[in-house]
């Protein structure tokens, strides 16, 4: 009858919370717990709350040993004092083991305190400790009250209740003798729990220690592709414009007209319609191939899952390129396979434009990069995958928190730490002949305006690089030598910001949604009357 039950009939099993303990050894005595497995590699569904929820993993922070933790619960609460209600330790217990990875120990109720008075959280991270010499490596999911850890094969997710609530990676270091804890964003989609379990863990790669200094390191490779066009006579130009017109083109315009590059404000904006619909109208195909590079974001799956939700649903064929680490960089014929040979669109994530850059010109991703714009190859993505194609971007990737174990660094960081940093001009791969300020119209964690930092460097550098401020919400989209903007809500948009050469100040010009295509170069030309 068990068996029909659980496995044969329910698609769903949901267990109580309570008393762990005593759920566990009633499994065991009549088979339930092997009938429990059954159901989960059958692929019933298997839910609960508090003892409900550890019981699945391999250990569990439990209070089974409360006194009151009983089924006359009430009647133990009448007959015992406060002290002795008190008096009792929370304890690790094993659970049944179906969450897949090492020794994984749950902690329900992570941001409650106990009738003992003593705080899950904090007890869970002595626990760790005491026991990293017998299970080295020993990792803790804390889950808050109103939140959720939702698996799914050997992937999982987190699921908050209130839009507050969330679970944390806690993982112990037998060397320093402390933990860190770092708190999950909820997300859409799951993410495999092996890299979960790597949240506090930083990235590998040296330069990381050292980044400030790569701030002056020049990345330009392609300031060949969209050269201002020379001087000619009247008569020259109707000729040139009368040959374009029948078709006809000289090598080096043929080489202008392949470019094609969609340049948002942020991530989510290549998800938002409008700025969606222009890259599959650039890539000339209803399914185009695509090639997502996430080395901004550190190969981040939650940022993959983030940049291409809309082309996966539109059933696209996606390749990742993770080059973040050394140990996934494939080789140079392989990447080139994918870039140069195979990609008809690709996609770089935001996050820390210097780290990526610096990767891709140690790996010579950079001039493959250059080959797939000069093919014709739609080149796209948000913030740092937008600035990236620039001649100069206007960055944030000296912020502390802009790392690949964010969510750890802002959990150890005070609030003065996480924001005393300044923006930083750094070099692109230089295709577009100016600087880019993605964010233009936000405001950093520093509380120093995009736009108006944009400005002072200008005016403090007196250079004469124009900049294109590209609001969160919009795109700036290259085709060939013209230049338009997107919008992506309606309001958002793109301008160009040069500086007077005479009076060495900053004149804006705000270009408008869905206007006709401008030679860039005359767009960029823009002067204060």
């Amino acid at each position: 009858e068990m068996r029909r039950l659980v496995v044969d009939w329910a698609d769903v099993v949901v267990c109580s919370g309570g008393n762990t303990l005593h759920s566990l050894l009633r499994w065991k005595d009549v088979g339930l717990d092997l009938l429990l497995k059954e159901a989960a590699e059958k692929g019933t569904v298997l839910c609960g709350g508090s003892a409900g929820a550890g019981c699945w993993f391999h250990s569990m922070h439990s209070d089974s040993m409360r006194p009151d933790n009983t089924k006359h619960a009430d009647v133990a609460k009448s007959e015992l004092d406060d002290d002795e209600l008190e008096d009792w330790e929370f304890v690790k217990i094993s659970g049944l083991g179906l969450v897949p990875g090492p020794d994984i120990m749950a902690v329900p109720h992570f941001d409650r305190t106990g009738t003992n008075d003593m705080s899950r959280s904090d007890h869970a991270e002595q626990v760790l400790l005491e026991t990293e010499n017998e299970t080295p490596g020993a990792i803790a999911f804390g889950i808050d009250n109103n939140a959720a850890f939702v698996v799914t094969g050997d992937s999982a997710m987190v699921v908050s209740g209130d839009g507050e609530a969330t679970c944390h990676v806690v993982v112990a270091d037998e060397e320093t003798g402390e933990t860190s804890t770092a708190p999950l964003v909820p997300q859409d989609e799951p993410i495999p729990i092996e890299e979960l379990m790597l949240a506090n863990t930083p990235a590998t790669a040296e330069h990381l220690d050292t980044l400030g200094d790569h701030v002056e390191t020049n990345f330009s490779i392609a300031e060949d592709l969209l050269e201002p066009p020379t001087t000619t006579t009247d008569s020259a130009t109707e000729d040139a414009s009368a040959l374009n017109s029948h078709g006809g083109s000289s090598q080096e315009n043929e080489q202008v007209s392949n470019l094609k590059i969609v340049a948002a404000g942020r991530m989510k904006t290549l998800q938002l319609p409008p700025v969606f619909e222009k890259v599959i109208e650039l890539s000339g195909k209803e399914q185009p191939k695509i090639v997502y590079i996430g080395t901004a974001s550190f190969d981040r799956t939650d940022k993959y899952n983030l940049c291409t939700k809309a082309f996966r649903e539109l059933e696209c064929e996606i390749e990742r390129l993770d080059v973040s680490e050394t140990d996934t960089v494939p080789t140079y014929e392989e990447m080139r396979r994918l870039v140069v040979d195979w990609a008809e669109v690709i996609i770089c994530s935001g996050g820390n434009t210097l780290h990526a850059l610096l990767c891709w010109k140690e790996t010579g991703l950079d001039l493959l990069l250059k080959e797939a714009a000069e093919k014709g190859t739609v080149l796209c993505g948000g913030s740092a995958g937008a600035g990236c194609w620039f001649s100069s971007i206007h960055s944030d990737s000296l912020r502390p928190d802009n790392v690949k174990n964010s969510e750890s660094v802002k959990n150890e960081l005070d609030e003065d730490e996480l924001t005393d940093w300044e923006y930083v001009k750094i070099s692109g791969l230089g295709i577009i002949p100016a600087m880019a300020v993605p964010h233009y119209d936000m405001t950093g964690t520093n509380d120093v305006s995009r736009s108006e930092n944009a400005e002072q460097m200008m005016e403090e550098e007196q250079d004469g690089v124009p900049a294109f401020g590209i609001d969160e919400n919009a795109a700036l989209v290259i085709e060939g030598d013209m230049a338009s903007a997107v919008s992506g809500d309606g309001k958002a948009t793109c301008h160009v910001v040069v500086t007077d050469e005479e009076t060495g100040e900053t004149t804006t010009e705000t270009m408008t949604p869905g206007g006709k295509p401008q030679n860039i170069h005359e767009v960029m030309d823009v002067q204060t009357e």
